[in-house]
């Protein structure tokens, strides 16, 4: 099995998508070069195959294909947080009647002492279901209780992981193998049309969840027992609808469905209705306004408007609901994206952070680093949707038959599809037809001279490696573009020598930010309960980053006087939170300059995207080398 470093090698690799030398890995990952090369040389050992080709100049990279082998294989088998293993091991023991503990802790790719702390973990949350528990004979293991509760269970753990993506019914769907649920949801919408009934919309996607788990659970031969269905009487409507979808899907499936089936069914669309349920109804009219007042803060805050994201507002009315109930009746999640959230989309668990601050202020509430996290994915669901919108718009021209057009589109829409998108394939160049188009960037196959003030990037019919380097450079050229200005003025301006910082030896997260505090304060740049707000954010959740940094702020702006951003680098690698720090960005931002926040973020996600430039951060000695390094 592979080790924790070489695992994080491959998550390196493969989030930088491109060649990284063997002396940026060493260091960001504190090692020496020797060791990186055994690493990747067992890497490649353990999957039997040259996962990790090396070129003596470029340096490391994984191979095209087997990339996406990689993450295939580490959703699958390799969770990355303790939080992400539990809610796996108790997927599977859901999934299966008993499951070998030596098998199960091999597949974790932990020991056995600790898949033993992982059940005791999880021994603990299922006292929130009923008769649950976990069984031990011999070297096997087996979730013991009624079926009722299982599939309560697994219709949570599906909810949890699709938190954010609750809406995109294809996510959903991909949870059920044996069937394919947009059909099965095709089924049950023709039935409710033809009955004319009236479902709340807002519970279509925990619906299909629902469903999805009853016919898993019946196609995996798992049914209630006699007294264990729901005796609550229901409408005869809602009878009939159960039956006919049910009788529908039984031919589809070639499924055997019990009376009890049917049943119990009916009494969970009684509770759906739109007009009968009334409790969850009412939630939604506490949080509706909320809401509402979040998105327009976002907008205020951070200069990103979600206001027309229909999306967005129901999954966070929803989720935020859910937060309620689960306050209310003392119930504790876990949530195993929450360091992947972390690690990279530091701008959007900085939203979450400060959306659940707004939430306990108006609510009254304390709400977990968990749930935190569910709500920076809804945020994070949303900001991937408007950065769609802005994709940068790029005209090709490619006087080529069309087999050659259509190959060279392709490679390009393959490698870029994130950041750009082509809008028009012409075979010739006419100035007036590309003014039209109001594209922001032009790839040619062929030289082309022109006046206008497009970036122009020639590349090969065939788009070759040196070709995709070529695009990568223009495209990086227009985002410095974009927010050059405000970069310089924001960050740069704000970087001040004297709060500049090398070799600091300080071993304590509370010691870095009281010095930095401290230093700030004597100079007049912020009020003496700055540090207080400090720390208060930090103990909201540790704000330290997967390849060793940390931003500790302040989330009021009323305590500063003038911006400025504190930096430090540590003599030491410090424990912060679950990283290892090196670098520290302390941020002190007026009301005046808020905005600066989401153009920090930018530049935040630049970096951590690229590993050989923050390597370079690491190793300045000075203010005026930090600057240049920066740029």
């Amino acid at each position: 099995m592979l080790t924790k470093r070489q695992h994080m090698i491959m998550t390196i690799m493969h989030n930088q998508k491109d060649w990284i030398v063997g002396k940026d890995l060493a260091k960001l990952l504190n090692v020496s070069d020797r060791t990186i090369r055994n690493d990747i040389a067992a890497i490649n050992e353990f999957y039997a195959d040259t996962m990790i080709e090396s070129n003596i100049r470029k340096g490391y990279r994984i191979q095209g294909e087997k990339a996406k082998r990689f993450t295939e294989e580490t959703k699958k088998e390799i969770p990355e947080t303790g939080e992400e293993r539990r809610w796996m091991i108790l997927k599977i023991l859901v999934e299966h009647n008993q499951v070998n503990l030596y098998q199960l802790a091999e597949q974790m790719c932990i020991s056995e002492f600790s898949l033993e702390n992982d059940m005791n973990k999880i021994r603990k949350l299922l006292d929130n279901y009923q008769g649950l528990k976990i069984v031990r004979q011999s070297n096997m293991l087996q979730l013991s209780g009624g079926e009722r509760e299982k599939r309560h269970l697994y219709e949570e753990l599906i909810s949890f992981k699709m938190s954010g993506n609750l809406w995109n019914l294809n996510k959903v769907a991909e949870n059920f193998i044996r069937f394919d649920l947009l059909k099965v949801k095709n089924v049950l919408k023709n039935i409710f049309e033809e009955s004319n009934y009236q479902m709340n919309e807002v519970r279509i996607p925990s619906l299909l969840i629902h469903v999805g788990v009853i016919l898993e659970r019946n196609l995996a031969c798992h049914f209630f027992k006699e007294d264990e269905y729901q005796q609550e009487k229901y409408g005869i409507e809602e009878y009939e609808i159960s039956r006919h979808f049910f009788e529908k899907i039984s031919e589809k499936l070639s499924l055997q469905v019990r009376e009890s089936e049917i049943c119990d069914f009916a009494v969970y669309l009684k509770h759906g209705k739109r007009k009968g349920y009334c409790e969850e109804e009412q939630l939604q009219g506490l949080v509706s306004d909320l809401v509402q007042h979040i998105i327009v803060e976002i907008r205020e805050h951070f200069d990103i408007d979600f206001s027309e994201d229909r999306e967005f507002r129901l999954g966070l009315e929803v989720h935020t609901v859910s937060l309620l109930k689960r306050h209310y009746a003392h119930v504790e999640i876990d949530n195993a994206c929450l360091e992947e959230v972390k690690r990279k989309y530091p701008l959007i668990f900085e939203m979450g952070v400060w959306v659940c601050k707004i939430m306990e202020e108006h609510l009254n509430i304390i709400i977990s680093e968990n749930e935190i996290s569910f709500i920076a994915l809804h945020i994070g669901s949303a900001y991937e949707r408007a950065n769609l919108r802005r994709k940068y718009r790029c005209l090709l021209i490619c006087p080529h038959n069309q087999m050659v057009k259509d190959l060279c589109i392709q490679k390009i829409v393959n490698r870029f599809q994130e950041r750009m998108e082509i809008v028009e394939c012409m075979s010739y160049f006419e100035e007036s037809l590309i003014k039209e188009k109001n594209p922001d960037l032009i790839l040619t196959t062929q030289p082309v001279e022109h006046t206008l003030d497009i970036e122009t990037t020639e590349v090969s019919m065939f788009f070759a490696y040196k070709d995709e380097a070529a695009v990568f450079q223009t495209l990086n050229r227009l985002d410095q573009i974009r927010y050059k200005n405000n970069f310089q003025f924001f960050i740069l301006n704000l970087i001040r020598e004297e709060f500049f910082t090398v070799n600091m030896e300080e071993d304590q997260p509370e010691k870095i930010i009281s010095h930095m505090c401290d230093k700030l304060h004597v100079r007049g740049y912020v009020k003496e309960d700055f540090k207080a707000g400090v720390l208060k954010r930090e103990s909201l959740s540790p704000t330290s980053f997967f390849h060793g940094f940390a931003i500790p702020h302040n989330m009021s702006h009323q305590a500063t006087i003038h911006s400025a951003i504190s930096t430090a680098i540590l003599k030491q690698p410090v424990q912060w939170g679950s990283y290892e720090v090196r670098f520290v960005l302390l941020l002190a931002i007026t009301e005046e300059n808020r905005n600066f926040l989401k153009i920090f973020f930018d530049w935040l996600n630049d970096i951590v995207s690229n590993p050989e430039k923050f390597a370079r951060l690491l190793e300045v000695q000075d203010y005026q080398n930090f600057v240049n390094a920066l740029l």
